[in-house]
């Protein structure tokens, strides 16, 4: 009985398959005939219209929503306040570079101070070298203000360098690592004296140094004065590495320039310092006429 009865179930299965199969195919055969184009028609019409009204309906809601003189103020406030926040940010932006420009001045101002003998004029540093050597400034000083060219340009930190060029309302700066710069220098400790050049790839050089002389790394480096182009007791540097040979007259030294170049923003200008020409003193002495017959 069992057995009758699993066969009756499979049997029963299979019809209905074989039922839902062929019923599929005759719908599908309706569908592409056409025939099935009122009874679609009637059950779409009901959902495109629960569709429509939805979407009227929401469409509305949003409408006297925009319309509403809450969301208005509500867009009016928030337009203010993202104003009011742009000029609160540039406040802060303006507020922090004062206190900057401040701090640079202040710190320029004692410097100045510590120098008594000297008269300076504060500029700004409105250009500089693209390459990556970084050879010259130019600041906004010039003529009008007073600036002539051969003035040193300093900081509280050290020595830049020297104007070379100057228009009425500025002047190019050459830095003291440029490699056609050459200072006469002054080791602190040893007062041995040397002279300090620019390198190409915009370090610097003591040379001329005594082999006698007892160099070691941290060496302040300062101006001599001699030569009359730069004043006396200017920071230059610090000594860095000592390159000395045994078979050679005189050693070298690399020199940590103590001004950071790549961050200037506002130098000194020494205007009481004159440089001098010690040019006539090392003319050719004319040859005397030879006496006559």
């Amino acid at each position: 009985m069992r057995e009758l009865a699993g066969m009756s179930k499979l049997q029963t299965r299979s019809i209905l398959v074989v039922v839902l199969v062929l019923a599929s195919l005759g719908l599908l055969g309706l569908n592409q005939s056409g025939s099935l184009g009122p009874v679609k028609g009637a059950l779409l019409a009901p959902l495109t219209a629960l569709q429509k009204w939805v979407a009227q309906t929401w469409n509305g809601a949003e409408a006297l929503f925009q319309r509403s003189p809450d969301a208005e103020a509500l867009r009016q406030r928030n337009a203010e306040l993202e104003a009011e926040n742009a000029r609160l940010k540039a406040q802060a932006a303006a507020a922090a570079e004062d206190r900057a420009t401040l701090s640079a001045l202040s710190q320029l101002l004692d410097y100045a101070r510590t120098q008594p003998e000297n008269k300076y004029l504060a500029a700004n540093v409105i250009g500089l070298d693209s390459s990556p050597f970084l050879n010259y400034l130019i600041l906004d000083r010039g003529s009008d203000a007073g600036v002539t060219s051969g003035m040193s340009v300093v900081t509280d930190q050290g020595l830049v360098g020297r104007v070379v060029e100057v228009t009425a309302t500025s002047a190019k700066v050459q830095l003291i690592v440029d490699a056609a710069s050459a200072v006469n220098a002054l080791l602190q400790a040893s007062r041995e004296r040397g002279v300090v050049v620019g390198q190409l790839a915009g370090g610097l050089e003591m040379q001329n140094i005594s082999q006698q002389t007892k160099l070691a790394p941290g060496d302040v480096v300062l101006t001599s004065g001699l030569g009359g182009r730069f004043p006396p007791g200017v920071i230059i540097g610090t000594v860095n590495a000592v390159q000395k040979l045994n078979y050679e007259v005189l050693q070298k030294a690399d020199i940590t320039p103590a001004v950071d170049f790549n961050r200037l923003e506002i130098v000194l200008i020494i205007t009481n310092f004159t440089p001098r020409d010690f040019s006539p003193f090392f003319q050719a002495t004319p040859t005397a006429p030879a006496p006559a017959p």
